[in-house]
């Protein structure tokens, strides 16, 4: 029995044959149409998911040509050596790959960050904290005075939020 017919559901044949019938309805204009649509979408789709699925068949192929060569091996214990080299490599690619995401995803939080950065009114904070605040946006190097000026910012702001808590029970009140 082959998987297809296990996969195969009622309603998606039934539902096929109705797109089939309504396709064939429609003027041989409007299926050129279409036509170019569809290909439009998929070389699109196709350009913008091209570097991710090759790496991701990279990836698939090295493990199945580790699974194959395992496979063959009858007495395992005099290739540990190589075995361990596969799985180390197999193991550096897959951590390198996610420390290049988390490394976009950081880079999408910090230009967050910045932009909200700017909506902060100037005169909140003294200049010698809002140059500390850019030098840690922006990865550049401290001086002791920057992380003074970061540390009693940090203070203010929980100071500050201590304070909130209470004028938030207040507001409760009045309301």
């Amino acid at each position: 029995m082959s998987i297809d017919k296990w996969l195969e559901d009622p309603s998606a044949k039934e539902r096929k044959r109705k797109l089939n019938e309504k396709f064939e309805k429609l003027p041989k204009e409007k299926v050129q149409e279409l036509k170019k649509k569809k290909i439009q979408t998929i070389v699109q789709n196709a350009e913008d998911q091209g570097n991710q699925h090759k790496e991701d068949n990279e990836f698939l192929s090295q493990i199945i040509e580790f699974k194959e060569w395992l496979n063959q091996r009858h007495y395992l214990k005099g290739d540990l050596d190589k075995i361990e080299a596969w799985i180390n490599n197999l193991y550096f690619k897959l951590s390198a790959e996610a420390k290049e995401i988390s490394n976009e995803e950081k880079k999408s939080i910090i230009s967050q960050l910045k932009e909200e950065f700017k909506e902060i009114p100037v005169n909140l904070l003294d200049e010698k904290t809002r140059i500390a605040l850019n030098k840690k946006l922006n990865g550049t190097k401290k001086t002791s005075s920057d992380a003074y000026y970061l540390r009693k910012l940090k203070g203010l702001i929980q100071e500050k939020l201590k304070e909130a808590k209470y004028y938030e029970t207040l507001r409760k009140i009045v309301e």
